[in-house]
């Protein structure tokens, strides 16, 4: 590794057998040429020149590794810029340099952070928890539990986009036990990590559990400025209060979630709450406002080319029709919502159990357990064991409507299954 500035003044101050305070003697304290040979303070030129007079050498000697830590720096204000500019691959590019050549005035760590947040930010996964578990194992070694914190935050995240949400629920859970022992950890971070937990614990179906993080969260975060992280726990907190059908609360936070959105001028997240609004007042029976919700928010989402919001829209629209006993109409909206997403997504599964609901009322079985066995499936491979017990409740429902009560019965007992093995699969995880 290349010898730094401070590091080459240091060995040949020891080596002319000087002290700090001898070779600092008439132009700067013992304490400046402290900071200099730890490489914390860089030396003017003419002090620089005075050094190497004392030392008996060429200031030539360093004003190479002068240069070199310049460039370095250079390098990584450029990446930080193109980070800030959304251009990752350049970022990536400049800092795997800094990487494979480390310089001792950067600290390895915050390279590896940012190297590892643009591979996330280009979906190359692997790398970045390679890089984000070699942050965390230097923090934990060295004491830094907010750098640790940061790191399981974006393990946590990356299982997240990966679909993985009870890995994901593990990382920001073990961040989670960290907060709770160390002191000083700033509120962002903590919030951070806190909303997380209630956002995959609400994905999962494990709406208590939700309610009560982001409720903490919620507590943390009044009285900072935040506020972008302060709207989307409302949001949570609209979402858990509806899922345990406090509608009342659920409206309020909803509403305070889209007053803040608005503010900020975060039109796509205003109009995913008021998403959640319409939902909330379609629970309620105010079914004619919910739709007018939902009329609004398509014409937004069409606006902004947001292709799977517009989907979910789809979607809500379907299962309100549904309620209303307009069965043509909301599969109507269900086969747009599919015409409208791609793959495996799992938005696909809450259509297909909609459209098993229209097809049970229309009383078309075997269509109806075919769609339901669709979401089944889906709702499998996304760990979402709460959606995933309704669907089976909801092929009972079937089986008992066409009169087969046994079939019924199995069908009870596989959600059992499912809850048990989700059960021990946390276990094994924890």
């Amino acid at each position: 590794m290349t010898t730094s500035l401070g590091q080459k003044i240091k060995e040949l101050r020891i080596l002319k057998g000087l002290t700090q305070s001898d070779l600092g003697s008439g132009m700067v304290t013992p304490s400046m040429i402290s900071q200099i040979e730890a490489d914390k303070a860089n030396p003017s030129h003419k002090l620089l020149c005075a050094i190497a007079e004392k030392l008996e050498v060429s200031v030539d000697y360093f004003l190479t590794d002068m240069q070199t830590k310049l460039e370095q720096t250079s390098t990584y204000k450029l990446a930080k810029a193109f980070m800030e500019s959304g251009e990752y691959d350049r970022a990536i590019q400049l800092l795997e340099e800094l990487l494979e050549n480390p310089a001792p005035h950067l600290q390895l760590t915050n390279i590896s952070f940012d190297l590892a947040n643009c591979y996330l930010h280009v979906e190359q996964f692997e790398r970045a928890t390679e890089l984000f578990e070699s942050v965390l194992d230097s923090a934990i070694r060295g004491g830094e539990h907010n750098t640790a914190v940061l790191a399981l935050n974006k393990l946590g995240v990356i299982q997240l986009r990966k679909e993985n949400l009870l890995l994901a629920q593990f990382h920001w859970k073990k961040a989670y036990q960290i907060l709770a022992r160390v002191e000083g950890i700033d509120v962002s971070t903590k919030a951070f990590v806190i909303t997380n937990l209630g956002m995959v614990n609400l994905k999962l179906g494990d709406y208590k559990e939700a309610l009560t993080y982001y409720t903490e969260s919620y507590q943390l975060l009044q009285g900072t400025n935040y506020l972008k992280l302060i709207g989307e726990t409302y949001n949570g907190l609209g979402h858990a209060n509806k899922e345990m059908k406090n509608y009342k609360k659920a409206i309020e936070h909803t509403q305070d979630a889209i007053a803040i959105f608005k503010s900020l001028n975060y039109v796509k997240a205003s109009f995913e709450c008021k998403v959640n609004l319409a939902i909330i007042k379609g629970e309620e029976g105010k079914t004619e406002e919910a739709l007018n919700l939902l009329e609004e928010c398509m014409e937004g989402f069409t606006k902004h080319g947001a292709s799977l919001d517009l989907a979910n829209v789809h979607t809500e629209m379907g299962r309100l029709l549904l309620k209303e006993g307009r069965f043509e109409d909301a599969l109507n909206h269900a086969n747009e919502a599919l015409n409208l997403m791609e793959g495996d997504l799992r938005e696909r599964a809450y259509v297909f159990r909609t459209i098993a609901k229209i097809k049970l009322a229309q009383e078309e079985f075997e269509t109806a357990l075919e769609f339901a066995e669709k979401s089944i499936e889906l709702f499998k491979k996304h760990d979402m064991i709460g959606q995933l017990t309704k669907s089976y409740a909801l092929v009972g429902e079937i089986h008992k409507g066409r009169g087969d009560f046994l079939a019924a019965t199995e069908s009870l007992q596989k959600m059992q299954n499912v809850v048990e093995t989700n059960l021990r699969e946390k276990i094994m995880v924890m």
